[in-house]
């Protein structure tokens, strides 16, 4: 699904910055690794941001992850108002609900509820509502809350017995793994 999204997006020129969490890997993809992914990201497309955050450049050994948000995101991205809204990019961030470890290990909570605090803001502050966030996520009680439908809109695709053949999810990971044959030399036939 999150190829399919990210694959169309960038057919249609966008800049596309994606993040996925993985559960096994949750001492490398952290909380405060996504926002360092972003504003790379951002610093790479908009020169006029460089200098901006080369400024901020002492945030990214905090492990706050409230002030590395407003520092690397918040506050450069409120300067970019001269970008249309067609040339904006799309940050897509897959798999939320693995952030943090099995479970939300214990000892990295306090960086999966400052995640979904950073996420919030997202929606709220008005120079970031501009920019198209996508989340992918199944639907934990925090998650949920923190993007109620009112904020949000949840799309619900189905998974494992729920998949039938011929459905969009069926077809979407048929796309997603006809793709990686095709990069791995292999067209999927015979």
């Amino acid at each position: 699904m999150v190829a399919s999204i990210t694959s169309r997006l960038q057919d249609q020129g966008r800049h596309v910055i994606w993040f996925r969490f993985d559960r096994t890997q949750s001492t490398t993809i952290t909380t405060e690794a996504l926002w360092r992914v972003v504003a790379c990201n951002f610093s790479r497309w908009y020169p006029s941001l460089r200098q901006q955050l080369a400024q901020g450049n002492t945030e990214l050994s905090s492990s706050n992850i409230d002030r590395l948000f407003k520092t690397l995101i918040e506050e450069p991205l409120s300067t970019l108002d001269d970008v249309s809204h067609e040339e904006l990019p799309v940050i897509v961030i897959d798999a939320l609900d693995e952030c943090g470890g099995l479970r939300h290990d214990l000892s990295e909570m306090g960086s999966y509820e400052g995640l979904l605090r950073t996420l919030k803001r997202w929606t709220l502050v008005g120079c970031l509502r501009k920019f198209k966030l996508i989340i992918t996520s199944r639907p934990e009680d925090p998650i949920t809350q923190t993007f109620p439908e009112s904020i949000s809109t949840h799309v619900n695709i189905p998974s494992g017995n729920d998949v039938k053949p011929g459905d969009g999810a069926s077809n979407d990971i048929q796309v997603f793994l006809m793709s990686c044959l095709s990069v791995m030399g292999m067209d999927g036939h015979g």
